[in-house]
């Protein structure tokens, strides 16, 4: 930094300043070329939108063309077909398409690239009116018989006349030949050929008929084989003619002696003889290629009209094929441009990158490489050279910044630590910390032979204290209690959080236990003093277990277990006072973590039970309600009630959860329709803000309805929640739910306990009831305390009644409802 200080600041030149310039001129040159091949792109862009716009209308006309093409065609073909009205008006419609698609081709088609293609176009139209016109002559054609099938002519002109002639004179002979003479042996000789003439003529011309059929397809797929196999027949049939005619003029004797029979017989022969010569010519038409002039004038006139409109088309199509092609390499070649042009920037980028980069390197990345081994030598505390005077303003700032850093660095590494390894809230030293001092003085204690004490405080009535004035009395309170434990104990001890309301303090270099109980019984003492928190003043104690290494142990984690097994039993004893390490408290606490994570396992896997048992009226043993009663079937121990296992369930903290499931269960099943059910709730359930909530808003939904659910608290649970079961049990009563006074008479504060809370029944204990007939001060407490109810407006419910001297003498005082044995057992359907 000396080095640096030497040269003015502001004399000093400026990186940033040389660097923007550059950049300013770059972006600059950037700019323009953005601008001018902008505008070009958009020039070539502007063009191939246009080019694209013609082809596209160009190549719709022309598609247009060439369709309305082919259905003049196929509406020629079918009017040939069929030439009826509506295949002819068809016909005009098509070639009137074709005219206009003709035309527009000729006047609007400017995409074409040449005027060779328009005129094709120009050619196309005309040749569409020649293709109008040729067709107008196929159409007169197709509609006069005789021009379409010439073969009509000869048909009736000549055959039909031969045939009609051959016809009437063969019968008039028959005729005559039967009339004259019936039975004279000659006629009858005469009359069989005349009928054997007779049928293979009439055989002939229906195999003419065949022949015709045959020829418009009528009969066979290939016309003219059919056509040569009738012509074959009729030349058999017309042999078997002329054989008849030839065998009745020379052998017939009945035509030898009548002159007249012998010249009808001749001009029988002369009739048949120009029928067949006719039909020789006729085969010889229907077998020719122009048998139909219709569809020889199509093939020789219209079909090769339609084939060269049909080319110039195609020649018309290729040139916009070309044109389209000749569009894409414009694109390409414009896109080629682009790429140069980005190219040359990316290049000119590229050397200024270069250029850049060597000035950094020199004025800045060298000099920060300087200070990145001076800082390396600095973290090692190893001596370092100061850095190289800086070049640019920006490095001397650098290197202030990096020191400046590091002085920051230093103390929040020194902070995060703090962090890492105290409270938050008091400062202590958190679990993290007190383990590993733990370790060491263990390590210590070995190594010189002293005790190592360990206490583990856990306060008493703290949860209480913060849900009744809140969490900021909870957090002032813990405050004062690290500020009054860290005033207590030695320098050299450590004292520690571990979290919620649990201390730990750390005792070193001990000769004997009484050092740690003076210090443990003056920690008792600080903790019980009074607290002040803005108007009110409260109490507290502690419950601490003590754990000496190496006598119990010098593992650091078996330790705090242990400390915290004596803490636990000292809680569950008296409170508010302390307990060295035994085993027998190991073995009870062992007992009671395998009965915890038993009940948690059941829990889990739905293994507990709700039984139900009856409360009937004394006055009719009419059924009033049923109590839920908690049930657990252990694999070991049989059925467990709730009195062996409810401080397990406290102490793990499952209350509120096995109490939502009750409620759940009672919703979803009960012994007897819309039966009346209670269920016992423990008053700090209700000081549960978030478990009291899910009860109104369950209550609310009607799951179970208000007035079918009556809870039941416990009257020592009440000692130690007043406010808050309070406002909960009167919101519960607001809503129609009913409450009653569970186990009275077992508490310290019964009678204030009725002023103050809004019951409608007060359930008298088992205790009182089992002195009936025994206990005389307990029959009179029981007259006391059902006339006192009675007075407080509130009903009565013994407990455990057993017998009928008990329930007689509960319904001559008056008590209103009974539940025991006597009345009906628990179970699971309430039967």
């Amino acid at each position: 930094m000396s080095a640096t200080a030497n040269k003015p600041r502001d004399r000093l030149p400026s990186y940033r300043r040389r660097y923007t310039q550059i950049f300013a001129w770059v972006t600059l040159a950037l700019a323009l070329v953005s601008i001018f091949t902008h505008r070009y792109v958009v020039m070539q862009s502007q063009a191939s939108s246009t080019q694209a716009a013609l082809y596209e209308r160009s190549a719709s006309m022309l598609n247009d063309a060439f369709v309305q093409l082919y259905r003049v065609r196929q509406e020629l073909y079918d009017f040939l077909l069929v030439p009826t009205p509506t295949q002819q008006t068809a016909l005009d419609t098509a070639l009137s398409h074709l005219d206009d698609a003709l035309r527009r081709l000729a006047e609007q088609g400017p995409g074409f690239p040449e005027d060779d293609s328009l005129t094709i176009a120009r050619m196309l139209q005309e040749d569409g009116r020649n293709l109008r016109l040729q067709i107008h002559e196929l159409v007169t054609i197709r509609h006069d018989p005789t021009r379409w099938f010439p073969a009509t002519v000869l048909i009736e002109n000549e055959m039909q006349d031969s045939n009609t002639l051959f016809v009437a004179q063969l019968d008039a002979l028959i005729s005559s030949v039967r009339t004259d003479a019936p039975s004279a042996e000659p006629t009858a000789t005469l009359l069989m050929p005349l009928f054997d003439l007779q049928k293979s003529w009439l055989r002939m011309v229906d195999e003419l008929r065949l022949v015709i059929a045959n020829r418009f397809g009528a009969h066979a797929d290939e016309p003219l084989q059919g056509i040569r196999t009738r012509a074959e027949n009729i030349t058999l049939y017309a042999s078997h003619v002329n054989q008849l005619l030839g065998e009745l003029q020379q052998h017939n004797p009945g035509v030898r002696e009548d002159p007249l029979i012998e010249a009808e017989i001749t001009g029988l022969a002369v009739h048949a003889r120009a029928w067949q010569e006719a039909f020789a010519v006729l085969i010889t038409q229907l077998t020719n290629d122009d048998w139909r002039a219709d569809l020889a004038y199509l093939r020789k006139k219209v079909d090769p009209d339609l084939r060269l409109m049909q080319q110039r088309l195609e020649v018309l199509r290729i040139e916009l094929q070309l044109l389209r092609n000749r569009q894409i390499e414009a694109v390409n070649a414009t896109s080629i441009r682009i790429a140069n042009v980005l190219f040359a920037a990316l290049a000119l980028m590229l050397v200024l990158g270069i250029i850049g980069f060597l000035s950094l390197d020199r004025l800045i990345l060298r000099p920060i490489l300087t200070l990145a081994g001076n800082l390396k030598a600095h973290a090692g505390q190893t001596p370092h050279t100061p850095p190289a005077p800086a070049a640019v303003s920006e490095t001397r700032d650098l290197i202030d910044a990096f020191d400046e850093m590091r002085t920051q660095v230093v103390q929040r590494e020194r902070e995060l630590d703090h962090l890492a390894h105290h409270d938050a809230l008091t400062g202590l030293p958190n679990r993290s910390l007190f383990r590993r001092r733990l370790g060491e003085a263990l390590a210590a204690s070995a190594q010189h032979g002293m005790l190592v004490g360990l206490l583990f405080m856990d306060l008493d009535r703290f949860k209480q204290i913060n849900d009744s004035y809140g969490h900021a009395a909870g957090d002032q309170m813990l405050r004062e209690i690290a500020r009054r434990l860290l005033s207590v104990f030695r320098q050299e001890d450590v004292v520690a959080r571990l979290g919620g309301d649990e201390f730990a303090v750390l005792l070193e270099n001990l000769h004997e236990r009484d050092e740690m109980m003076r210090l443990a019984e003056k920690a008792l003492g600080a903790i019980e003093r009074p607290y002040a928190f803005q108007d009110h003043m409260f109490y507290s104690g502690a419950s601490i277990g003590i754990a000496v290494a190496p006598d119990d142990g010098t593992d650091p984690d078996r330790l705090i277990q242990l400390a915290d097994t004596a803490m636990y039993a000292c809680k569950l004893e008296e409170g508010s006072s302390f307990r060295f390490v035994s085993s027998e408290m190991s073995d009870h606490a062992a007992a009671r973590h395998t009965l915890e994570n038993e009940l948690r396992d059941a829990i889990r896997q739905q293994k507990l039970e709700l039984h139900f048992q009856p409360v009937v009226s004394t006055s009719d043993r009419s059924l009033h309600c049923f109590e839920t009663l908690l049930r657990w079937p252990h694999a070991e121990q049989g059925m467990l009630q709730p009195a062996s296992f409810m401080d397990a369930l406290a102490d793990a903290g499952l209350c509120s959860t096995i109490s939502d499931w009750a409620l759940d269960q009672i919703d979803k099943r009960r012994p007897a329709g819309d039966s009346v059910v209670s269920i016992n709730l423990s008053a700090r359930l209700l000081h549960d803000e978030h478990f009291a909530g899910r009860l109104l808003e369950r209550i609310d939904e009607g799951r179970p309805p208000p007035e079918q659910l009556i809870i039941e608290i416990t009257e020592d649970s009440l000692e130690t929640d007043l406010r808050a079961a309070g406002q909960i049990l009167h919101e519960l009563q607001q809503r129609g739910v009913r409450v009653a006074l569970d186990d009275f008479g077992t508490g310290q504060a019964s009678l204030s306990h009725l002023r103050r809370f809004p019951f409608d029944y007060i359930k008298i204990d088992q205790s009182f009831i089992d002195g009936i007939g025994e206990v005389p001060n307990d029959e009179k407490l029981i007259r006391a305390i059902i006339g006192l109810a009675h007075a407080l407006g509130m009903q009565v419910v013994a407990e455990g009644v057993e017998t009928d001297a008990q329930f007689d003498f509960l319904r001559r005082e008056h008590c209103d409802y009974v539940q025991g044995f006597l009345v009906g057992k628990p179970t699971a359907d309430g039967s």
